[in-house]
């Protein structure tokens, strides 16, 4: 009788999903079967992932005792389908393996910033995962107990006709199931990353705030940093994304790599902070305009303003006398390379200081994020005095100009309350601005092209900041830090907010 129960249920459950297929694709039937095939998969992929997780809680008393917390819903985010999935019913058994990490989920910049995005991979072509020569390239049953701060570093060389290649970490069973794949697709510029469970794949994950940085015929670097609450990625030295567990990690115990690729070789090491820097990615040292003897300027005295030659016109070039053409730029004219890591001496953003961001916001902005931090690692989570993050993607209206503005800061091991408004500012596609962050006696005053935007008060002392991190929809062209001189005869900055009443 029993059985006969589950049979109708299992039915019904069916009948239900295939109805709102249906419903969600207009009763187009290609589209409706491909929705129903897709979430049936999802639903069994994300069943799988929750057995083993199970499977674990019961194999370690330690792990129960210490309440972790899987988020199906969160690891499964922007899957095909993934507007129902939470509608989903879960069965008592299956309620009770949704622990949460002791430690929370270690969020790093890319997590807050989801709506920075590469490409949109929802389209699942599983052709994709499967290559015509399937001997690995690499192969290694011997990595050893992965545990925090493990991190494994595979270099090699792309082939000149590379088409894609795939980095998997593996459990050791006979379906082999694959904790981590991450898969550079050359053709698409975009980086998947994915999990496969009783060979059914999950969701492909591909948003990414780091342009695309592989090429055909060079060498590569991939470091992959194994924490409790994922996996961080980097390329050739930069963060690249984040990768939240779907299974557990404890049993991977192969690593390989497939595909388009030579000279593949693999390096473990146990890591006290991440990424791996490598030379071309090290920080460059800010640019200090500061004179604290000469603190006044006569109040008809504006500031140049400079044009970045590859924003102008274009003209002819300058020759030489040989005949030959002449460069007009120099090499900090072609701009600064994201995502930017700048670094400032100690105590330096104090009272009657600026931070000057000059650059150019791209044609069709997502996001972008400036980051007054302590230190340059993505992990352990850097503390972040002021976070500053206008999103023109999230803004109610369509209004060129038009964002919302997050101010937050990090520090204590999480976020402070977020702050955010929507304003109608002087970031306009394509067009450059001038962004100063001003430090006062109790925060920090933002202004775009000399009008003030909004302001954030002090969580954390501006003395801790060493670094400068930005990243994004943007160009840039210079940062430096500067004296926010006083103009004679007013008592006032040149950066002064007009509300506020008290004089300098």
């Amino acid at each position: 009788m029993t059985t006969i129960i589950l049979l109708v249920c299992h039915s019904v459950r069916e009948l239900i999903d295939l109805s709102d297929a249906l419903w969600q694709n207009a009763f187009n039937i290609d589209r409706s079967l491909k929705y129903y095939r897709v979430k049936r998969r999802l639903q069994l992929f994300r069943f799988y992932c929750r057995e083993l997780w199970l499977r674990q809680s019961m194999n370690n008393v330690d792990l129960m005792h210490r309440k972790t917390d899987i988020d199906f819903a969160a690891i499964e985010a922007g899957a095909e389908c993934s507007q129902n999935m939470d509608t989903l019913s879960d069965t008592p058994r299956e309620l009770h393996t949704r622990f949460q990490y002791a430690e929370g989920r270690h969020l790093t910049p890319l997590d807050c910033f989801s709506d920075i995005e590469v490409v949109d991979g929802n389209e699942f072509k599983a052709s994709f995962y499967e290559y015509s020569d399937a001997a690995s390239k690499y192969f290694n049953d011997q990595i050893g107990q992965l545990s925090e701060g493990v991190s494994f570093t595979i270099t090699g060389t792309l082939a000149v006709n590379c088409e894609r290649f795939s980095i998997n970490l593996v459990h050791n069973n006979e379906r082999r199931d694959v904790a981590l794949h991450i898969n550079p697709r050359l053709p698409q510029n975009y980086i998947v990353r994915n999990t496969k469970v009783h060979d059914i794949w999950g969701s492909e994950e591909v948003s990414s705030a780091l342009p695309f940085l592989l090429s055909r015929g060079d060498k590569f670097s991939i470091q992959v940093l194994v924490t409790e609450a994922c996996y961080m990625i980097s390329v050739n030295g930069q963060h690249f994304a984040s990768y939240t567990h779907r299974i557990p990690y404890r049993d991977i115990c192969i690593l390989e790599v497939k595909g388009d690729v030579s000279n593949v070789e693999m390096l473990r090491t146990l890591v006290l902070n991440y990424p791996e820097r490598l030379p071309e990615t090290t920080t460059k040292d800010i640019e200090l305009h500061i004179d604290d003897e000469f603190d006044e300027i006569d109040a008809s005295v504006e500031e140049a303003v400079k044009i970045p030659h590859e924003w102008c016109l274009i003209r002819a070039p300058i020759t030489q006398s040989d005949g030959s053409p002449k460069s007009s730029h120099s090499s900090n004219e072609l701009g600064l390379t994201l995502p930017y890591y700048g670094t400032l001496p100690p105590n330096s953003l104090v009272e009657g200081r600026c931070l000057k961001i000059e650059g150019r916001v791209r044609l069709l902005p997502h996001s972008f994020y400036i980051n007054l931090q302590k230190g340059q690692d993505i992990w352990p989570h850097p503390v972040i005095a002021f976070h500053l993050n206008p999103r023109f993607s999230k803004a109610s209206s369509g209004a060129i100009g038009k964002a919302v503005v997050c101010r937050n800061a990090w520090f204590d091991g999480g976020w402070a309350l977020e702050e955010r408004s929507e304003f109608d500012t002087n970031f306009r596609p394509g067009r450059t601005f001038s962004l100063a962050i001003v430090c006062t006696k109790t925060a920090y005053e933002v202004y775009v092209d000399r009008q003030f935007m909004t302001d954030f008060k002090y969580k954390v002392s501006p003395s801790v900041v060493d670094t400068v991190y930005i990243q994004g929809d943007v160009k840039l062209w210079n940062v430096t830090l500067e004296q926010n001189h006083l103009i004679k005869g007013r008592k006032v900055r040149v950066y002064h907010n007009p509300l506020c009443t008290d004089e300098y």
